[in-house]
């Protein structure tokens, strides 16, 4: 008899470990679809973290360059666009390359320049004005051409083409 038992109680075995199985392969399926997509999450975690890392020192590096002024010196400037034409003149410069030195567009400077009366501008832009008119012609010229030069290159995003049949 002890041949019996041992055989039922490998049977018993088999038969519980596969129900077991079937009881459990949905909770199976779950883990490795979770498990997928954790390793996804810290693929893009660290991806972001890298760009994050990237973004705050190239801030820093542009508040760095801004012209800082004090408080007094900004309430006492008075700016006309006849001031602003006259500074960029003074320079040399296009409204195009007078837009890239104070860090605003092309269409903003025209307007300071058409604009009647007082100029009101905000706190880095005026930092930058008020920068520029201590400036030289060329002292412009070779600020501007260090932002090109610095200026990163954008990602190309090669892609295949399809082929036509």
């Amino acid at each position: 008899m002890p041949k019996l038992a041992e055989v039922l109680r490998g049977e018993i075995i088999r038969i519980s470990r596969k129900e077991a199985r079937i009881a459990t392969a949905g909770i199976r399926e779950a883990k490795i679809k979770l498990t997928k997509t954790v390793a996804d999450l810290k693929r893009k975690i660290a991806k972001l973290q890298g760009e994050n890392k990237w973004l705050v020192a190239a801030e820093k590096k542009r508040l760095a360059q801004k012209p800082q002024i004090a408080p007094e010196t900004s309430g006492k400037a008075r700016l006309t666009a006849k001031g602003i034409r006259r500074l960029r003149r003074k320079l040399g410069l296009s409204q195009a390359g007078f837009a890239k030195l104070l860090g605003a567009s092309t269409q903003t400077v025209h307007m300071w320049e058409t604009k009647e009366g007082p100029l009101r501008l905000r706190g880095n832009t005026l930092a930058s004005v008020l920068s520029a008119r201590e400036m030289g012609a060329r002292d412009a010229k070779r600020r501007i051409a260090e932002m090109e030069t610095k200026k990163p290159s954008p990602k190309v995003v090669k892609r295949k083409r399809a082929k036509r049949g």
